[in-house]
């Protein structure tokens, strides 16, 4: 794996070139209070890391609202946060899969602050398996997580926002939300969805001056490595042909290769996430890793007939198979 320097360069170069060196900072609301950032899925990764950034700000930019689905794993949260924890950082119980506890949060932290300002769309899950040997319960509980449980929150919150005419919405996306990758169809597909949800959205909530970004991270670290073992035990192939079996064993040497190559931290992620919050005009899109995203873009967006995607991913998962 790459130095920390080298992730940090590569994070760096990604922010430059989307936000032209130095993204241009909005005022704070004329009584000069902090912005309200409500975040889902902050137990650990990209959201805890996010919430953490965001209460740290030197200039107490931010107070915020970090919501988990199980307390039982705040400790991890509660330790980053420091001395934020109970002044510009609050703990929230949210399952992002139930209604009641989402519209229940949002009205609660409305009523308390008065306003949402921000909402980070981070909670999920991920799966890799191979798709004949899916049960469909299972992908829907994924989708549940990945594509309603946002549903779910951007209808709370929106309507506030809309009343304000004033927002910004940020959902994590990835960048296997932008090409499919093999043996991570599901997941991917999840991500399809929320893309497009948030491309519909974009152009009547800026009629509301409501700005949507979707942030599409690579690998990070902490959400592979740490799981190498589990994953590769969750796999169900029980019932795949041989010559699946063998694609398989060949697409996870790449996927492995992929995070020790390409990696970057979840801290990196989050500072792109500020800067995007703090982007007077931001952009729809944003890859945080210069490295392994630029070829997956370019091959998408460059090809309207799709081949040079399809083409690129079987190169890279299957350099060994003819």
């Amino acid at each position: 794996m790459g130095s920390a320097g080298s992730r940090r360069s590569t994070t760096v170069a990604a922010t430059d070139a989307q936000e032209k060196q130095q993204p241009q900072v909005e005022e704070l609301d004329e009584d000069g209070s902090p912005r309200i950032v409500f975040i889902t899925g902050c137990s650990t990764g990209i959201g805890l890391a996010t919430a953490v950034v965001l209460a740290s700000d030197a200039d107490k930019r931010f107070k915020v609202y970090a919501t988990m689905r199980n307390l039982g794993k705040k400790a991890a949260l509660e330790e980053a946060a420091g001395k934020t924890l109970g002044e510009s950082l609050f703990i929230k119980e949210l399952d992002v899969c139930s209604e009641e506890a989402v519209n229940s949060l949002v009205k609660e932290i409305e009523s308390e602050e008065g306003r949402i300002d921000v909402l980070v769309n981070n909670a999920g899950q991920g799966l890799v398996s191979v798709f004949e040997c899916i049960p469909i319960d299972k992908a829907q509980n994924l989708f549940d997580a990945n594509f309603f449980g946002v549903m779910r929150v951007l209808k709370a919150a929106l309507p506030g926002m809309k009343a304000r005419k004033k927002g910004r919405i940020i959902n994590v996306s990835s960048i296997i939300g932008v090409n499919g990758h093999p043996f991570s169809e599901i997941y991917s597909a999840s991500k399809f969805a929320l893309e497009g949800l948030t491309e519909s959205l974009a152009p009547t909530l800026r009629k509301f001056n409501i700005r949507c970004s979707l942030v599409e991270p690579g690998p990070v670290t902490t959400s592979f490595n740490n799981n190498a073992k589990s994953l590769r035990e969750g796999i169900d192939s029980s019932t795949a042909d041989d010559k699946t079996q063998a694609l398989l064993q060949e697409a996870l040497k790449e996927m492995y290769r992929t995070v020790t190559e390409h990696s970057q931290t979840a801290e990196e992620v989050a500072d792109i996430i500020k800067n995007v919050i703090l982007s007077r005009a931001p952009h729809l899109r944003y890859q945080t890793n210069s490295q392994y995203a630029p070829g997956e873009v370019q091959a998408k967006f460059s090809d309207a007939t799709g081949d040079k995607a399809i083409d690129l991913m079987e190169k890279r998962f299957y350099p060994e198979t003819k």
